[in-house]
């Protein structure tokens, strides 16, 4: 059977990923609530039919380990049966069975890598593409200080006036945090760390063969330096802080490849001088912006989530339901038990791991933890102890780096599990490391 519309329909929801045009179909509470209520999005219809496409072909012998297959399937298994225990039941299934979609569509992606029909290359190329697009719309929106007429690509109405929209005050004056295309700016900001740790990818391999290219070397360069740009107008300190820390640690493993080693000054040196630019023109945001206060909203409605999420994970140890901790709580009156008292603060708890355990329970939440870290004991002993070509290696690193960084963002938000463009990134993520961890 060709295969010609699997690539086709993967290269289209891929394309999608970041633009979050969608329809409401349903709401489950009679206040409309995000979280309570049902959205067709693009993606979804590309993604079903990738799937369709791919079912129809044979899958290929080779399978991730089996005991990643058990916890896997241990996970679904128990966010099945908090269904039963949800207040709204159908908001659970409904959840439940956009969590299956998501499982098959990345065993569907590391299929059709391991087949070799699409090369992980040309997907780094298309996200990092995708983050060159996106910062320039958050430039876009940053200078003009509004949205830019978007809608039909999902991006938000947006004023530095506007109430729930996010928001920077430096001088006493308020600065629009950069959008782009998706629905927060930690949700662009994520999305920009996958497309930086790609761009690196480029970095290096463009000097892999010895021959130098001028234009594709600057077009990278250029790459970086736009996804970095784009960063910092998204004001994510969460992203700032992983993107330099996984991109010391990035270094620090390349640098044992001896391979590697005179390819690093180049990438350090590259990416130094960027910095230095970016420091010089928007210091003056980056700075205050970078100082943390206990006692600022975000830092503190923070803590009263993480309170909220161990709160529910104590008095509801099963959990109270895939999909349903928001409504709980509302229904339940537990915001205010936390002085999260207005109707824009009942939002998800902003960890995804103390929400995964308030929605499907302690022991749903240590399956689901011991599955990411078999992942990345997995990944990190490859990485340290295997003798491959610097090519593989590398490549292997780099989908390692932004599985690590997407789980490091779940500390500090919600979205990798409540929300649309946060759900693909993770398990587009998954899929590929599924696909493309070379053999011993």
């Amino acid at each position: 059977m060709s295969n010609k519309p699997v690539k086709l329909f993967f290269w289209l929801f891929l394309i999608s990923l970041p633009f979050g045009f969608r329809t409401l179909l349903f709401q489950f509470t009679p206040d409309f609530n995000e979280y309570g209520a049902v959205f067709l999005y693009a993606s979804d219809i590309l993604m079903v039919l990738f799937l369709a496409c791919a079912i129809k072909n044979p899958f290929s012998p080779k399978r991730p380990k089996l005991a990643l297959w058990v916890f896997c399937g241990g996970f679904l298994f128990l966010a099945g049966l908090s269904i039963f225990l949800a207040s709204y039941k159908l908001l659970a299934f409904y959840n439940f069975l956009r969590l299956i979609l998501l499982v098959l569509t990345a065993l569907a992606i590391a299929e059709i890598l391991k087949k070799n029909w699409v090369r992980l290359e040309n997907i780094l190329a298309v996200l990092v593409g995708s983050a060159v697009f996106q910062s320039l719309v958050a430039f876009l929106q940053f200078l003009n200080q509004k949205s830019l007429g978007l809608w039909f690509l999902g991006e938000s109405v947006l004023s530095p006036e506007a109430s729930g929209t996010a928001k920077i005050v430096v001088a006493g004056g308020k600065i629009l945090r950069a959008y782009g295309t998706f629905p927060h700016p930690n949700i662009l900001a994520a999305f920009l760390l996958l497309g930086l740790f790609g761009s690196y990818y480029f970095l290096f391999a463009s000097n892999r063969s010895g021959k130098k290219n001028f234009l594709s070397d600057l077009a990278v360069i250029l790459a970086v330096f736009l996804i970095s740009l784009g960063l910092i107008l998204a004001f994510s300190r969460a992203a700032w802080f992983l993107g330099i820390f996984s991109t010391l640690f990035f270094i620090f493993f390349l640098f044992r490849q001896k391979d590697f080693r005179q390819r690093i000054y180049y990438f350090s040196a590259t990416l130094f001088f960027i910095f230095l630019i970016l420091i010089s023109g928007f210091g003056w945001l980056i700075f205050p912006r970078a100082q943390i206060y206990l006692n600022e909203p975000a830092v503190s409605q923070r803590i009263s989530y993480n309170e909220l999420g161990w709160y529910l994970a104590k008095s509801h140890p099963l959990g109270v339901g895939l999909g349903n901790q928001v409504v709980f709580s509302i229904k339940n009156g537990i915001y205010q038990l936390f002085g999260l008292n207005q109707f824009w603060q009942w939002q998800p708890i902003h960890n995804i791991y103390l929400l995964i355990g308030s929605e499907i329970g302690v022991l749903g939440l240590s399956v689901f933890l011991v599955f990411l870290v078999k992942i990345l004991i997995s990944n990190f002993k490859f990485l340290i102890f295997k003798q491959t070509e610097d090519y593989k290696y590398l490549r292997f690193g780099i989908t390692t780096l932004m599985f690590a960084a997407l789980l490091g963002f779940g500390l500090f938000d919600h979205f990798l599990w409540t929300l649309q463009p946060g759900r693909l990134m993770f398990w587009l993520v998954l899929g590929i490391i599924w696909g493309t961890r070379p053999r011993s």
